[in-house]
């Protein structure tokens, strides 16, 4: 008995070691991807401030006033780029958004400020508002610029981001977003390092994608990608624009020197609802994004679940259940220098955000830890999402292609 037992003990050891040696080297792939992110930055850079300076139409969606609205609205408008206009875009005449913007353009009178009202429909949203914004685009628009209200550019940010579409076969050129909380709480922290990940696969051919918040379109590229239609109805611009570009084989391209700031705080109430709303965005409408996650993360937090049950059997089975606990541990410090190579790599190329992000490292690391558990849960709770919540408005998304608004947020007031 005592021998079968033995045997049984060493079938096990030998079983998890092999499994834990597999996952550290899917670790080792993970740390790879990171030095390849950093190499990818480097290339991206090539590009950087090149002469291609066509006319820009940069389409701005409104809804009340987000945290440092005015300096975010001054930074869009101080833009050192020759031939650009504004269009804003908001759902609601009375949004405060749109007179404080009219009030702090009066400063910046060389750039041309139009107010759009969006045209009426039921769904309403920012996707709604920048279907309506492509109706007020002029044959002298060359360059069609996305972005969102709580992003606070460098000055350079929109000559950066239109240098790709230079090349014909590049149908969107992307910026990326960087959350540098004002308050480096917990929570906020976690929600900034969460959002980081995502930038792993911005220059996988297979797994890229444009981000709504600072991307461009050639002008003459929009009937193409139809994306007046695709864009009836839905909930994600970023990702159906991912698709259409897809679509149309042309190519997603990353701009490294583009990378933005987003001065927001999270509690946790705050980075849950912002996580789930991510990962039921990309089960929806990008669902090869969700696979990516669900395969990476599975391996993470297998790995320490492994890893402690190895701990456990070390009391019973002795110290040799050490070496396969060793390897299953591995994840953790890699996580933590994949985490640090990506932020050093993102912020070669977007010097502004460098300066901003003052947060110690021992603090990154923390919540670079807590991402893969908000993330496995995240990835359960959005597996059959039939409603999401975004910016106070609850949408039934059991259609993803026929959303519909089930409650409407109150007006928005001074702040949002």
């Amino acid at each position: 008995m005592e021998v079968r037992a033995a045997v049984a003990l060493d079938v096990v050891w030998i079983g998890l070691t092999v499994v834990a040696v597999l996952a550290f080297l899917a670790s080792v792939a993970s740390l790879v991807q990171g030095i390849r992110l950093r190499g990818g930055v480097r290339r991206g850079m090539r590009l950087a401030l090149g002469a291609f300076l066509p006319s820009v139409a940069l389409i701005l969606p409104v809804r009340g006033l987000d945290e440092g609205f005015d300096e975010n609205v001054r930074a869009l408008l101080s833009q050192a780029y020759p031939r650009y206009r504004l269009l804003v875009v908001a759902d609601d005449s009375t949004d405060p958004a749109s007179a404080r913007i009219e009030t702090i353009a009066r400063d910046f009178p060389i750039v041309p400020v139009t107010q759009i009202l969006a045209d009426a429909n039921p769904l309403g949203g920012k996707v709604n508002a920048l279907r309506s914004a492509l109706g007020h685009l002029v044959p002298e628009d060359e360059v069609v610029v996305f972005a969102d209200s709580d992003i606070r550019p460098a000055r350079d940010w929109l000559r950066q981001l239109v240098q790709p579409l230079a090349d014909s076969t590049v149908g969107v050129a992307t910026g990326f977003r960087w959350y540098v909380p004002p308050r480096p709480t917990f929570w906020s922290l976690v929600r900034a390092e969460w959002n980081a990940v995502s930038a792993n696969v911005l220059f996988d051919p297979r797994r890229s994608f444009a981000w709504g918040g600072s991307c461009a379109v050639p002008a003459d590229r929009l009937d193409e990608l139809r994306l007046g239609d695709r864009w009836r109805g839905v909930l994600s611009d970023d990702l159906v624009l991912t698709q259409a570009v897809r679509e149309a084989g042309l190519k997603i391209a990353y701009v490294p020197a583009a990378l933005v700031p987003t001065y927001e705080g999270a509690d946790r109430a705050t980075c849950t609802e912002w996580c789930l709303r991510q990962m039921t965005m990309a089960t929806l409408y990008l669902p090869v994004v969700r696979r990516y996650a669900i395969a990476a993360f599975s391996v993470f937090n297998g790995s320490i679940l492994f890893g402690l049950a190895c701990l456990a059997l070390a009391a019973i089975g002795g110290v040799a259940y050490l070496i396969p606990a060793a390897f299953f541990f591995a994840p953790l410090p890699v996580s933590i220098a994949k985490a640090s190579l990506r932020r050093r790599a993102l912020f070669s190329g977007a010097p502004t955000v460098a300066a901003a992000w003052k947060v110690p490292a021992w603090r990154s690391a923390a919540a670079a830890m807590a991402v893969p558990w908000v993330m496995a849960s995240g990835l359960l709770r959005t597996r059959n999402p039939t409603t999401l919540r975004w910016r106070g408005h609850t949408y039934d998304v059991s259609d993803p292609r026929q959303v519909r608004l089930i409650e409407a947020a109150e007006k928005p007031e001074g702040t949002s």
